[in-house]
């Protein structure tokens, strides 16, 4: 009776382990498809999201020559996050024109270094991606640009 007892328990503990490995690569996955990293100049950070945040977003974009990152310091009073970390929508590319640097937005046109973005979104959790850009301010999911 005892030995029959060892064995549940042994199987009960491989289907969790394996429960495990199986939620852990899906997870894994779905993270990378949803975000992506460009290797351009600027760096362009976009998502894939298919829902919209409210959030309200207005601020000028920066340019960092050092890191080649791009970053919207808030214009809004009072606004707890005055450095956010642009994630740009699915298709953004980096664009440069005169020595400024910016993105070309599918659909809502190109934005340069100085030019004030508004529009709306939200905080991402981005903890799988690794870059440069991400050590400095808040990251930001834009969802509409007006």
């Amino acid at each position: 009776m005892k030995w029959g007892h060892k064995v549940k328990r042994l199987t009960g503990s491989v289907v969790v382990i394996i429960c495990l490995i199986v939620i852990n690569g899906c997870s894994g996955d779905a993270g990378n498809e949803i975000f992506k990293i460009s290797d351009g100049d600027p760096v362009v950070l976009t998502h894939d999201l298919e829902y919209g945040m409210e959030e309200e977003l207005k601020g000028v974009l920066e340019y960092d020559n050092e890191t080649k990152c791009l970053y919207i310091k808030s214009t809004i009073k009072d606004d707890l996050n005055d450095s956010n970390v642009p994630i740009w929508p699915k298709g953004t590319t980096s664009y440069s024109e005169n020595d400024l640097h910016g993105v070309n937005i599918p659909d809502h046109g190109i934005f340069l270094e100085g030019d004030t973005v508004e529009g709306g979104g939200g905080g991402v959790d981005v903890s799988n991606l690794e870059s440069d850009c991400l050590e400095e301010g808040i990251t930001f999911a834009i969802t509409s640009i007006k």
